[in-house]
């Protein structure tokens, strides 16, 4: 159990034991310190921004028999990459609910399922997160199918369901004794299984065909914007009107988005090179697909293709004057 010191006192937290953490209540340059140390069994946590700025963040948990609901309020946290902790000795599930305030004013909810056991990783700005944690209950069959359904966004049929309920706790167990919140513990387990079970046991089809779908719409993004050398992960995930957790899970088996985005520049430079029509300098073609400078370019497209871009030109046209001759064969 973490221990921080503040004013003389100590005050004792855990992720698992009805508590409660703030680090407004200590100095701006140790708050994230602070912060990484109550998450130190769960999550590996990482700042974009300066310490000494502080991270003004508010914890709470309660216990519902061997289940655990934390809910953290950020006042104006920087934003900060996490992954979970490779070595945690933490073997549960946990169902997050994470919003965040968009330009507008308006709160963005996003409900998913997560196993403590797997890797993930992600960056948030969350003003808000509720998470109920779930200790495995060592049914092999129960285990397969949760594990199934890690790192995807609950079914839009059972979030509302489920993010009330989880709404709801943080209302009320405050006013509930722990004797009386453990008698949640079942119906609660009930009612996750319910939710996300399905996802994972009958929806695997629909949800590869939909990460199909949306790898397109990214791809045609890229292809739209890919001559500006600046655009990057954030303005796809503007364009795409798509949350940076779930752009992120979508493309974190295949080398993450910005590799998604450099892959598409160099196929796209490819093809163009390939083409006995294209009459642009190769330095010129680079510059089209958002290298400015040359050598990064020829770097990037060695490592991709195996060779050159000189070499797929000249390749091109060797393949485009095989093809002539063939065709002056035929006729």
């Amino acid at each position: 159990m973490p221990a921080f010191s503040h004013g003389g006192v100590r005050k004792d937290v855990s992720m698992f034991s009805v508590a409660q953490f703030c680090t407004m209540e200590l100095q701006a340059k140790d708050q994230f310190d602070a912060w990484r140390s109550l998450h130190k069994d769960t999550i590996e946590l990482f700042p974009t921004g300066e310490r000494s700025a502080g991270f003004a963040a508010a914890f709470s948990s309660w216990t519902l028999g061997e289940l655990v609901l934390t809910r953290v309020v950020y006042s104006g946290a920087p934003g900060r990459q996490w992954r979970h902790h490779p070595k945690s000795y933490l073997d549960h599930w946990c169902v997050v609910l994470a919003r965040a305030v968009a330009a507008d004013g308006s709160a963005r909810g996003e409900l998913s399922f997560r196993s403590l056991a797997l890797p993930y990783e992600g960056q948030a700005q969350d003003s808000e997160v509720i998470t109920l944690y779930l200790p495995r209950d060592q049914r092999p069959v129960d285990e397969q199918r949760l594990d199934g359904a890690h790192g995807v966004e609950v079914s839009p049929d059972f979030a509302p369901l489920l993010s009330d309920y989880m709404d709801g706790l943080v209302r009320h167990l405050p006013h509930v004794t722990p004797e009386h919140a453990a008698n949640l513990e079942m119906p609660t387990r009930a009612l996750i299984a319910a939710c996300i079970t399905p996802l994972s046991t009958y929806q695997e089809p629909a949800r590869s065909a939909l990460g199909a779908a949306l790898i397109d719409r990214a791809r045609a993004v890229v292809r739209q914007n890919m001559a500006a050398p600046d655009f990057g992960p954030e303005r796809l995930v503007r364009l795409l009107a798509m949350s940076r957790s779930k752009l992120y899970r979508l493309f974190e088996n295949s080398g993450g988005v910005a590799h998604f985005i450099n892959r598409e520049r160099l196929r796209e430079a490819h093809l163009r090179l390939s083409s006995q029509r294209e009459m642009l300098s190769i330095h010129a073609i680079g510059n089209e697909v958002g290298f400015v400078d040359h050598s990064t370019f020829s770097r990037a497209f060695r490592r991709e293709f195996g060779y050159s871009p000189t070499e797929a030109r000249e390749r091109g046209i060797v393949r485009s004057f095989a093809d002539e001759r063939e065709g002056l064969g035929q006729g």
